[in-house]
């Protein structure tokens, strides 16, 4: 191959490299896209460590365990409630609030997302996640209530101050 054959190659080559890297920036995910969604059908349960526990507790007796969970390479935080004291007609409510002033990436903030999921409290169950990148802090709560919804026991002292804070 002469000269000029080769320039081509080199050529083509280097067009074919910026026309993959144009591609690869244009097909990129959107900054929050896990929001409100499910830890587990989105995969991002796979890599998730425990953050923090709070007991689930009255005056009298432990229920359980409230436990953030964080995915590194979703960074998205939930709340999963391991309950040790079960019973199908109890109910555990579990709460994740962000409050951030955080940019988005697309020109806006991320704000404020809340979200509450209710299941029987028994084995364990979890709450949706939210983006919650870098430093930004979220609120979390769990709360045990009867069949009539009076509370049981909670994270706080008691089902009104319920909410802790993890950064």
């Amino acid at each position: 191959m002469g000269r000029t054959g080769q320039r081509a190659l080199v050529v083509s080559a280097l067009v074919m490299s910026a026309a993959l890297l144009t591609v690869t920036q244009a097909t990129a995910a959107p900054y929050d896209p896990y929001t409100g969604s499910n830890p587990y059908t989105t995969g991002c349960a796979a890599d998730a460590i425990t953050i923090g526990t709070r007991q689930i507790r009255s005056p009298q007796a432990v229920f359980g365990t409230m436990e953030v969970r964080y995915s590194p390479s979703c960074q998205t935080n939930w709340v999963r409630a391991v309950m040790t004291a079960t019973s199908s007609a109890n109910t555990v409510t579990k709460g994740i609030r962000r409050f951030s002033s955080q940019p988005d990436g697309q020109g806006g903030w991320l704000g404020f997302y809340e979200n509450y999921e209710y299941d029987p409290a028994a084995g364990s169950s979890f709450g949706m996640q939210v983006f919650a990148p870098g430093a930004t802090c979220i609120t979390v709560m769990a709360v045990v209530r009867d069949a009539a919804g009076q509370p049981l026991a909670s994270t706080g002292t008691d089902a009104n101050n319920a909410w802790e804070v993890f950064c």
